[in-house]
C-alpha cells in the first residue's frame, strides 16, 4: 500500500512539472501570419510549418492572397521613351493613373540551416508560383499615358512565374526598443514565359535576376535594461540589383525591384523621386539611414516615435533605348512605429543631381506606410 500511495506521489510529482515545463515553455505556433498593407488594400500571408522535411529547420508551406487599389504613375511616352518636359505632357496631370491588383502565391521554403535567435532559418530556398491580375481603370475625362501607350498590358493582363531563390537571414527586429540589428541577404530569379499561360489576357515573356541585402548596426541605447525605451539610436542600410530580358516584359515586372519581397523601382527607392519613374531593364540602389529612437509611451501597445535622415543613390538603364542615369538625394523625417506592427512617416527630400519631372529639386512632404527597408 504504502508502494502504491509513493508511485502515485511520484506520478502526480511528474505530472505536474511536465504541467509546469509547458507553461514555462509555450508550444510553438504551427501557423505564421503576414501582413504587408498596400495603399488601398493588402496582402495576407499564412504559411504552415507543422513539420519540418530537414530535421533542425523549418519547412513552410505559403500561401499568398491580397488586393489593392492602387494610385500609380507612368513616365513614358507613346512611343515607350522616357518622359521629357518638352512632350507638350503635363508632368503633374498625366502620368498618374489607377489599377486594380489582386495576386496569389503558392509555394515552400525550405530551411538548410536554423537560427535559433530569431526562431527562424538562417539558410533557406524558396519556390513559389505566383499569379496576377492587373487592370488600369480608364479616367474617360483625363489623359493618362498608359493608356496612350502600345504597351500589351496597358490596360489589364494575367500574368504567371515561377519563383526561385535561396535567402541568409540573420536580422533580428524584435528589440523591445525597437533596435534592428544583423543582416538578410537573398538572390532569386523570376521566369514568366508565354508557357504559363501568359497570353490569355494581355502578354508577358520575361526572366528577371535579383540580389537584395540590407543590414543594421545599433548605435546606443541610453537605457537598455529599461522596459520602455529612452534613447536609442541605429544605422541601416539597403542595396539591390535588379536586371530583366525578354520578349514582353510587363509594365508591374519594369516598374518595380524584384525579389521575395517586390519594391517600386527607382522612382521611390530613390526617395523624393516620382513614384514608378525611371523605370528600365537594370536597376541598382544603395540606401543609406539613421534611425533615432525617441522615449516610447503605451496605447493599448507600445508606440516609437522617432527621427530619420537618409541618403539615397540609384541607376538604371532601359538598354532597349539607350536611357540611363544616376539619381542621389538626402533628406530627413518623422515616424511613428504603432505597436510595432507598421510605422507612419512624414519627410522631406532634396533632390542632388536632377529634377522632378515639373521641375522642383525639393519636395517639402511626402509620407511612407512603413520602414523604406
Amino acid at each position: 500500500m504504502k508502494r502504491i500511495v509513493l508511485v502515485m506521489l511520484v506520478l502526480c510529482g511528474a505530472v505536474a512539472w511536465l504541467d509546469a515545463q509547458e507553461a514555462v515553455t509555450p508550444q510553438r505556433d504551427p501557423f505564421i501570419i503576414t501582413i504587408d498593407p498596400k495603399m488601398l488594400g493588402a496582402d495576407l500571408g499564412i504559411g504552415y510549418r507543422g513539420f519540418s522535411i530537414i530535421p533542425e529547420a523549418d519547412t513552410v508551406f505559403w500561401l499568398i492572397a491580397g488586393g489593392s487599389y492602387e494610385w500609380l504613375a507612368f513616365y513614358r511616352l507613346p512611343d515607350n521613351t522616357l518622359y521629357t518636359e518638352a512632350s507638350g505632357y503635363d508632368p503633374i496631370d498625366d502620368p498618374p493613373y489607377t489599377r486594380l491588383s489582386g495576386r496569389l502565391d503558392l509555394g515552400i521554403a525550405q530551411g538548410l540551416a536554423f537560427n535559433e535567435s530569431i526562431d527562424a532559418n538562417l539558410f533557406e530556398i524558396f519556390l513559389f508560383y505566383k499569379t496576377r491580375y492587373d487592370y488600369v481603370v480608364d479616367d474617360p475625362g483625363a489623359i493618362e499615358l498608359i493608356l496612350e501607350s502600345t504597351l500589351p498590358d496597358r490596360r489589364s493582363i494575367f500574368q504567371n512565374s515561377l519563383f526561385l531563390g535561396l535567402s541568409y537571414n540573420d536580422l533580428n527586429t524584435s528589440d523591445p526598443h525597437l533596435v534592428y540589428h544583423g543582416i538578410y541577404g537573398e538572390m532569386s530569379a523570376e521566369w514568366g514565359p508565354k508557357l504559363l499561360f501568359n497570353n490569355l489576357l494581355g502578354k508577358a515573356d520575361f526572366v528577371r535576376l535579383n540580389a537584395t541585402v540590407k543590414g543594421f548596426l545599433p548605435l546606443f541605447d541610453l537605457d537598455p535594461e529599461s522596459t520602455a525605451n529612452t534613447l536609442s539610436a541605429y544605422a541601416g542600410a539597403f542595396f539591390a540589383v535588379d536586371y530583366i530580358a525578354g520578349d514582353t516584359i510587363p509594365i508591374n515586372i519594369q516598374q518595380t525591384i524584384g525579389g521575395r519581397y517586390p519594391r517600386p523601382g527607382l522612382g521611390r527607392a530613390v526617395r523624393g523621386f516620382e513614384d514608378f519613374r525611371f523605370d528600365g531593364l537594370f536597376k541598382t540602389v544603395l540606401n543609406l539611414e539613421f534611425r533615432l529612437n525617441l522615449p516610447q509611451y503605451t496605447v493599448i501597445d507600445t508606440v516609437t516615435p522617432g527621427l530619420f535622415f537618409f541618403f539615397d543613390s540609384g541607376y538604371y538603364n532601359f538598354i532597349y533605348y539607350n536611357e540611363s542615369g544616376f539619381l542621389f538625394s538626402l533628406g530627413a523625417g518623422v515616424y511613428v512605429n504603432v505597436w510595432k506592427l507598421t510605422s507612419l512617416h512624414a519627410y522631406t527630400a532634396l533632390l542632388l543631381n536632377r529634377p522632378r519631372a515639373d521641375g522642383s529639386y525639393w519636395v517639402p512632404l511626402l509620407f511612407l506606410l512603413s520602414f523604406h527597408f
